[in-house]
């Protein structure tokens, strides 16, 4: 009643002192249609109990909630994925800058499904077989909406790279936590294939959370954390997952530059401002350089035909032939 007017929302002031507007407004039929959408408002924001609401805390995920497990009929909780971010390399807490550190919602967004069961045949004849026991057929078709969507891809690879860019090529963040931007990736063989769309080639999860090795974007450990995909001690087993450098090498695994940060920015923790602000000037000048040698030798094959072109109809004008 309340939720469903647009522009719903209050003023609130930032960091700044600038007066900024929360939007409140939710679009019902979008909700609905969401992963979220069949479960009640309080089954999230659990402390909300009086109208109009007052001290309302952030939702968090790993409470025990909205619905029941249909495996053992417990209460459904995410609270093993929770525990697993904290546990993990962007859980671990207690550092300076807490606040960089990514929630749950900053990874995961309450998107409608993209693939409805209205979308395909199949799937409705599919339903038939299932109608036969379950007597809801809004329950059947949320039920296939949602095993659908877990069992596909959920994300492009060119999503991935990007959601992890969001933060890791962000330089000053990076410089805050001690850790190399990851700039140039695109670059690389595997960043120019995911950009001309090929989904078998590896992203960010492929290498530092294979699911091929029983591993979890949950759990995603650094170089320095035994046991994560990215360890010296297993880098060679992560290349050589299925589908990918079945044949590496030690040496293969341990010289391969999957993406160029070490030579694109130096850690902040053994470079001062000056040496990152030289190394950054000296990329900028070669990739100058190449833009304008690339740029003069296509102009020169350009002119060149232009004037082979004139010759060819000035010689054709001699004979007589134009």
């Amino acid at each position: 009643m309340c939720h469903n007017l647009a522009g719903l929302g209050v003023f609130e002031k930032d960091e700044e002192g600038n007066a900024v507007k929360r939007i409140f407004y939710v679009n019902e039929k979008l909700f609905k249609a969401s992963y979220h959408g069949r479960v009640a408002c309080t089954g999230c924001h659990q402390d909300v109990k009086d109208i109009p609401h007052t001290d309302v805390k952030k939702v968090d995920c790993s409470s025990s909630c909205h619905m029941t497990d249909p495996s053992d009929n417990s209460e459904f909780t995410h609270k093993r994925m929770a525990q697993d971010l904290k546990n993990s390399v962007h859980g671990k807490k207690g550092g300076e800058h807490d606040e960089d550190l990514p929630e749950c919602k900053d990874c995961h967004n309450n998107k409608p499904y993209q693939i409805t069961v209205k979308q395909s045949l199949q799937t409705m004849n599919f339903l038939k077989v299932c109608l036969e026991c379950h007597q809801s057929e809004e329950w059947a078709e949320r039920f296939y909406e949602h095993t659908f969507y877990r069992a596909s891809i959920r994300r492009s690879s060119k999503d991935i790279v990007a959601l992890c860019s969001r933060c890791h090529a962000d330089q000053e963040m990076m410089q805050k936590h001690d850790l190399d931007v990851v700039m140039g990736f695109e670059d690389t063989f595997h960043g120019k294939a995911i950009q001309y769309g090929d989904e078998d080639v590896a992203n960010c999860l492929n290498c530092h959370a294979p699911y091929a090795m029983d591993y979890s974007p949950h759990r995603i450990g650094s170089e320095e954390t035994p046991g994560s995909a990215v360890h010296p001690d297993n880098k060679l087993a992560t290349c050589q997952q299925s589908g990918c450098h079945a044949d590496a090498t030690e040496k293969f695994a341990s010289q391969g530059k999957v993406h160029p940060s070490s030579y694109t920015f130096s850690k902040a923790s053994t470079a001062s401002n000056d040496e990152r602000e030289f190394q950054q000037w000296v990329i900028y000048l070669i990739t100058l350089v190449y833009k304008i040698l690339i740029a003069v030798i296509v102009g020169f094959f350009v002119l060149h035909r232009i004037l082979d072109l004139l010759a060819a109809r000035r010689e054709k004008k001699r004979l007589g032939e134009v």
